[in-house]
């Protein structure tokens, strides 16, 4: 019977069946293919997991969110295809903006990169150790009556302002207790209440004028009236003049500054010598003459 007939071939699968196939096939390509990172795929864009930690390190956010604020991505990133279908990435103020965008980014980056030692603890620490001497404050713990100035004062206003401070020294120098009189006098009312007392005053905390005129004070000396842009003082030292050298916890702030200040500034120096530039100052000188110009035709058209 075999001789007979031939050997029959397996049936062929129904076209149906053959779509079905094709599209699993295709799709399990296509999961095994996809970047793990992307979390989303809007129009020809893949939004990834690092888009959505920048989207939401600028957005106040909740526990548990997540869901929410990949959403109001999506939305954004929806508007954005919209935006390339329009072609409006194009127009020159558009370019314009996304290159302005890139570059501030960019530029942030490197200095982030290349400036990351000069704030490093290890850093500071070193640099707190080698400026120490320098670092050095006087302080005074004092104690003052003061008539306020407004800004500006006239003349009249400024020997009116003294004529008062005269008085109320005399009072505290004919014998009436300091305290007493700061307590009814003092125009400065957070020290009023205190009985004039400012409690250790650390130059670069007061004015300097201030500084000057209480820091030759001895201990337990009233000064004369002397005048601030603030108004006019009597102030009483209740501790010698000393100097302190501020702790590194205390001028951390102000030494990473200066660190990374000098560090940008030799950056900057390096790419100045190694990053050529080319000015054509024609183009500027074109776009000045011609502004004029345009705004005329502008004018006139409506």
């Amino acid at each position: 019977m075999n001789s007979l007939h031939p050997e029959r071939s397996a049936p062929a699968l129904l076209p149906s069946v053959r779509i079905a196939t094709v599209l699993l096939v295709t799709a399990l390509l296509a999961t095994a293919c996809r970047d793990e990172d992307v979390v989303a795929q809007v129009g020809r864009t893949e939004v990834r997991r690092a888009d959505l930690d920048e989207f939401t390190s600028h957005r106040a956010r909740e526990p548990g969110d997540t869901e929410a604020q990949l959403d109001a991505l999506i939305a954004r990133t929806r508007l954005a295809e919209e935006a390339h279908a329009l072609d409006l990435d194009k127009r020159p103020e558009i370019r314009a903006r996304l290159e302005a965008a890139r570059r501030e980014v960019l530029a942030q980056a490197v200095l982030e990169e290349k400036l990351q030692g000069a704030t490093s603890e290890k850093t500071l620490r070193e640099r707190y150790e080698a400026t120490k001497d320098t670092l050095t404050r006087r302080q005074v713990h004092v104690r003052q009556i003061m008539v306020r100035l407004p800004a500006g004062a006239d003349e009249a206003t400024l020997r009116r302002a003294r004529e008062r401070a005269n008085l109320l020294y005399a009072r505290v120098i004919g014998g009436e207790p300091f305290e007493k009189v700061a307590r009814e006098a003092s125009e400065d009312e957070g020290s009023a209440a205190r009985g004039g007392d400012l409690g250790v005053v650390r130059e670069g905390q007061v004015h300097q004028a201030f500084l000057e005129a209480v820091a030759v004070l001895k201990n337990g000396e009233l000064s004369k009236p002397f005048e601030t842009p603030f108004g006019v003082h009597i102030a009483q030292a209740l501790a010698p003049m000393e100097k302190v050298v501020p702790s590194y916890e205390e001028v951390r702030g102000r030494l990473a500054a200066e660190s990374r200040n000098e560090a940008e500034a030799r950056l900057s120096k390096e790419l100045e010598e190694r990053i050529p530039v080319k000015r054509f100052p024609q183009v500027l000188k074109n776009t000045r003459d011609s502004a004029p110009d345009a705004a005329i035709r502008e004018e006139g058209s409506r």
